[in-house]
């Protein structure tokens, strides 16, 4: 998720994957996210330490000690500030240029400006001149050292040093004394204040969220090109499979009736389904691995045989493909077991010239076959497959549709309590029983229905609340509800828990809290 959320926004701004913008360095980076707060902000206390010649992507391990302490000093600036906090410092000017001492002086006192103490370890004379208060230890190195010789402003600092040169009786202050001519020479400049406000809302900023709202991924632009010729892995990598042989066998797909549009608009993803959505689909094609293209194809129940079909497409393995960084000795063909009718073929494919073999167009045609073939079937009875469009609600109550094989532990008297308390609290509202699995239950005219519950469920009956979001903390149901949940989907907050006696639906906690519920919904439908 978060990987696909960083390279969808690279992709936005540069048309390339996120490698290329982890290979920026921070001076570069800033001005191309000058309009976004949430990632100049980070990056530009990176440039603010003297950091720009950093590339985002480089790993930690290669920093020195000094590139180290400053990343560490931008990530601070780059919290929200309490203006309460000591930051101690060891030589942090360590290998900067000129012109970056003057940066991180900057850095320093704005960090003072705000309310916080910086103590610096320092001997770079040009930030010793700019401190409120300097503590000179010494007067020499090692076990002739360690006394605090001068303390006070950099002023005063020379002015002990000065007294000290022509006393035999103190202690010379070595930094005092090199501190007098750079004081002596000047020039003196007031400094202005730092205020965060230049650092806040600007005209022009955006959320990362409205970064090319208007523009289209490259895979929507022209999903054709980008599965078959572009080709970049889901981690950005480039892709070494040939993409003819995607293009070839969507072709040859298309060249039949009875199959919906080839969906071409998913980041790594191709599909071709049946005319009709209840089909399914036919055809799915997974482009974003970047050695091998995997193909699935979605047939009538034992159309193939395994090892017929391994041998009529005679694929190397991976660990015989010496020329590939991939490895396993499963064959390149492979078949699923027989489910609700269909079988699954996946077959790996890498190279144009192992794919354009007489075999593998065979099986291509009578894979096309097979699947219109049953799509037909379907046609011709479609009440036998989908007997809950024509029984409705007998369908959802009867103990059919669920996984064979498996107990089913709860009675139907904890869905029919459930109904009832639902239909109590919103008489208005009206139930939708015409899908497989799930009945709907809508209040008013809204698209998103306010509770759905799950009824082929072996383990209990599933109730789905939508409401609008911080309605519902999970500490208000965990200690009376079954495996409570609450996430957030498409902007409003999802509550699941789940039934399996009639005692659980009957208690006083659930009646309360679906009151509450409702009416929290109700206000937002308003």
């Amino acid at each position: 998720g978060r990987r696909y959320n960083e390279e969808t926004l690279a992709v936005r701004f540069l048309g390339k994957s996120i490698n290329d913008v982890l290979e920026m360095q921070c001076g570069e980076a800033v001005k191309l996210f000058k309009n976004i707060p949430k990632i100049r902000r980070i990056i530009q206390t990176l440039c603010d330490v003297g950091l720009d010649y950093v590339t985002l992507g480089q790993s930690a391990p290669t920093l020195s000690g000094g590139e180290a302490q400053r990343v560490k000093l931008s990530a601070e600036l780059a919290r929200p500030d309490t203006g309460r906090t000591l930051y101690l410092l060891d030589e942090p000017t360590t290998g900067l240029h000129f012109e970056d001492l003057a940066r991180l002086l900057e850095v320093l006192q704005r960090l003072v400006d705000l309310g916080n103490s910086v103590v610096l370890i320092e001997h770079n004379l040009d930030i010793i001149k700019a401190a409120d208060y300097v503590i000179d230890l010494g007067p020499e190195a090692g076990k002739d050292g360690g006394q605090i010789d001068a303390a006070g402003t950099p002023e005063s600092s020379v002015a002990y040093a000065v007294k000290a040169r022509k006393s035999k009786s103190k202690m010379r202050s070595w930094t005092g004394e090199a501190l007098e001519p750079i004081l002596a020479a000047g020039p003196y400049k007031k400094r202005k204040t730092y205020d965060d406000a230049d650092d806040r809302w600007k005209k022009d900023d955006m959320e990362v969220t409205e970064v090319g709202e208007s523009v289209k991924m490259p895979w929507q632009a022209d999903g054709r090109r980008w599965h078959t010729q572009d080709r970049v892995g889901r981690n950005g990598e480039p892709v070494n499979w040939d993409g003819k042989i995607l293009e070839r066998v969507v072709d040859r797909i298309e060249e039949q009736e009875g199959f919906s549009e080839t969906n071409w608009n998913e980041r790594t993803v191709v599909e071709i389904s049946g005319q009709k959505k209840s089909y399914g689909w036919f055809f799915h094609a997974l482009t974003g691995e970047a050695w091998l293209l995997k193909l699935k194809f979605r047939v009538r129940a034992r159309t193939f045989k395994r090892e017929e079909l391994i041998a009529q497409i005679p694929l190397p393995t991976a660990n015989d493909m010496d020329e590939l960084p991939v490895y396993g000795n499963q064959p390149r063909v492979r078949l699923s077991s027989p489910r609700n009718g269909w079988q699954e073929v996946e077959i790996h494919a890498h190279t144009w010239q192992e794919m354009d073999t007489p075999g593998f167009w065979s099986f291509v045609d009578s894979a096309i076959d097979s699947f219109l073939e049953r799509t037909k079937r379907v046609e011709m009875n479609i009440d036998d497959h989908t007997p809950w469009t024509k029984l409705g609600q007998k369908w959802h109550y009867m103990r059919k549709g669920f996984s064979p094989g498996q107990e089913i532990k709860w009675n139907v008297e904890v869905l029919e309590i459930l109904q009832g308390l639902l239909e109590e609290l919103a008489p208005t509202g009206n139930f939708v029983w015409n899908q497989q699995q799930v009945v709907h239950f809508n209040i008013h005219e809204r698209q998103k229905p306010w509770a759905s519950i799950q009824t082929k469920k072996t383990d209990g009956v599933w109730l789905q609340l939508a409401g609008p979001k911080d309605t519902v903390a999970l500490g208000q149901i965990v200690d009376w509800a079954e495996e409570p949940s609450v996430s957030l989907e498409n902007d409003l907050e999802i509550v699941r828990m789940r039934f399996g006696t009639a005692q659980s639906v009957t208690r006083p906690e659930l009646k309360e809290f679906l009151l509450n519920h409702l009416s929290q919904m109700m206000a937002l439908e308003v």
